[in-house]
């Protein structure tokens, strides 16, 4: 690094760093940082506080790096993410959960609801919801007076988030290869008081994946392609299964990496 030792200001002004009011200096009013021909830098300073504000959006407008030079905090204005640890994962990732032990499929032709995680003994109870027998779930569900059965099947969004990856990890309880087709999906849900409440419209696909050769001499992972990223607050999200084969019982985790947007 260089020194200024010896050398005049008039040789050296450029590299000098100083604040914008050149009249009251570092006050209670933020002043930019610019060097001594007046060059502006990212930076903006008063006595209580420090701003980051570059010309142009980046991927690494601050960064904090270990001294070998890899990051562990990154700040992306250009994704409005902040990224922290080894792995420079985004700060407000979240893990959802949905799992079942031992679910009976509604049928080999039908999407079955797999219940959000904490309620696997719920499945145990009741009898299984389906979703429709498309290609995809339903778009829209209505199930009129076994809609308290969906409680425990919906999972509320409460800030707009990003879904990043959906991973399953599934068994059934026979010998005869399987195949299950997996789908993660968001819907708008009526809460307005009406007797339409808890009803389920405008089904999008999250995530969709398939795996064969399911039994229980293996535990199947299938990593779920994203079709649709971006759910808004205030929309329910719902995973299901369909077991193409047979209604063999099957166990599943599903395992939903997301952010807050």
């Amino acid at each position: 690094m260089g020194s200024l030792a010896g050398k005049s200001p008039a040789n050296t002004y450029k590299s000098l760093l100083k604040v914008a009011d050149e009249t009251n200096g570092v006050s209670d009013t933020l002043s930019q940082i610019e060097d001594g021909e007046g060059t502006a830098s990212c930076l903006s300073v008063t006595r209580a506080q420090l701003q980051v504000k570059g010309l142009e959006d980046s991927t690494g407008t601050l960064q904090v790096k270990k001294s070998g030079g890899a990051s562990i905090l990154k700040v992306d204005t250009s994704n409005n993410a902040v990224l922290v640890g080894s792995s420079l994962v985004n700060a407000t990732t979240q893990l959802l959960t949905f799992s079942a032990y031992r679910l009976v499929p509604y049928s080999s032709s039908h999407h079955t609801f797999v219940p959000v995680h904490g309620m696997s003994e719920f499945v145990q109870h009741v009898q299984e919801i389906q979703g429709g027998s498309g290609t995809d779930p339903n778009t829209t569900i209505d199930k009129t007076t076994t809609t308290d059965e969906l409680v425990n099947m919906l999972f509320n969004v409460p800030f707009n988030m990003t879904i990043d990856a959906v991973k399953v990890f599934a068994s059934t309880d026979q010998d005869t290869d399987c195949t299950l087709n997996y789908h993660l999906m968001s819907y708008d849900m009526v809460a307005d008081g009406t007797t339409n409440d808890g009803n389920l419209s405008n089904g999008t696909v999250l995530a969709d994946g398939q795996a064969t050769s399911v039994d229980r001499n293996v535990i199947k992972s299938t990593d779920l392609t994203i079709q649709s990223s971006s759910v808004t607050s205030g929309k329910v999200i719902a995973c299901f299964v369909k077991n193409e084969t047979n209604t063999d019982d099957i166990n599943l985790q599903v395992q939903v990496k997301y952010h807050i947007a």
